[in-house]
């Protein structure tokens, strides 16, 4: 299996295919959407409830509203040879106008085929705070 040699290159990748997840094509790509879930897949969504693979399978292509998210303040650290965390912050927009903040932690696992995504967490946040220390 490969590992991870260049954390330049990986961190713009994984913001990559972060960004992925947030395209409204990319989210109504069911095969798209197996390709970039772990297998063992998990979420804790910002509202609190926990969703596994299949669910996320079935319910993120069958969302109706088509919701504008952005994204910044990415970080990401290597936490072994086959895993990473990105963290970073996120906002619904509405009519033009950010809403509703979000802070971000993703955990990715490489596999042979590629980079997947194995955990994700989203909290209510007012301000990206990603990289600061409290």
């Amino acid at each position: 299996m490969a590992q991870v040699t260049d954390s330049t290159a990986l961190a713009a990748h994984l913001e990559a295919l972060e960004r992925a997840l947030h395209d409204p094509v990319v989210r109504a790509d069911a095969a798209r959407l197996e390709a970039l879930l772990d297998p063992d897949f998990s979420e804790i969504g910002s509202s609190g409830s926990c969703y596994g693979r299949a669910a996320a399978l079935v319910e993120i292509p069958a969302e109706r509203a088509v919701v504008e998210i952005v994204s910044d303040d990415y970080r990401v650290a290597v936490l072994a040879p086959t895993v990473a965390q990105v963290r970073y912050c996120s906002w619904y927009v509405v009519d033009g106008v950010r809403q509703r903040a979000v802070l971000r932690s993703s955990l990715w696992r490489l596999h042979d085929a590629g980079w997947r995504l194995l955990f994700h967490q989203g909290t209510p946040g007012v301000e990206p705070t990603v990289g600061r220390q409290t």
